[in-house]
């Protein structure tokens, strides 16, 4: 199948990642009201504790307020689309280990306290992507990881420890897993092209 046919379905799985992301945060802002004592934000990471390592998966779902999840709407919208389109056939192993990797390796080595959001996910996404194109030595991939660098090259000093409340670590530790992923897959999916005498 070629690549440009597989941008329109990227986009829906986008969609439909964010449109659960969103519902995830809306029920955890509106059902506090009818039930008090119900917090979703508790179900993060917390390094280093046996009976937080179902946040690993789950932390990705998980914003502190509504400031936090528009910031990684739109970025995380055109990441996904971007990793699904350009690389369909490894796209799904990429996203379900970025989640995966970042969450251990904050569970493991990030600071006491409690790590929520999809920020460490969308690190190491635009860095798959970002690394991948060049790797792959493929023209579209380089187009994307050069578009990705103008729009998004300012996310680089998000892995720099500022401010307390922000889980730099998760930054750090997504942009990590995301050029290991692309240095791991960095020989499949790669671009079919053409002959000029192929036959339609």
């Amino acid at each position: 199948m070629e690549r440009k046919k597989t941008w329109p379905r990227a986009f829906k799985l986008a969609l439909v990642f964010i449109g659960i992301l969103w519902g995830v945060f809306l029920f955890d802002v509106l059902f506090p009201i009818f039930l008090p004592f119900t917090d979703l934000s508790r179900y993060g990471i917390h390094p280093r504790q046996i009976n937080s390592l179902f946040g690993i998966l789950t932390t990705v779902f998980l914003h502190g307020s509504l400031s936090h999840i528009i910031s990684n709407t739109l970025p995380l919208l055109l990441a996904m689309t971007a990793l699904f389109g350009n690389y369909p056939k490894t796209a799904k192993k990429v996203f379900i280990l970025s989640i995966v990797l970042t969450g251990i390796l904050v569970w493991c080595f990030a600071r006491s306290a409690n790590h929520i959001g999809a920020s460490g996910l969308l690190y190491c996404l635009l860095a798959y992507i970002f690394i991948s194109g060049f790797f792959k030595k493929d023209i579209q991939s380089i187009g994307i990881s050069l578009a990705i660098a103008f729009l998004y090259g300012s996310l680089i000093f998000g892995i720099i420890p500022d401010k307390e409340y922000i889980s730099w670590e998760s930054h750090l530790f997504g942009f990590v897993s995301g050029i290991f992923l692309a240095w791991l897959y960095r020989k499949k999916d790669t671009p079919v092209y053409r002959s000029w005498d192929e036959e339609e």
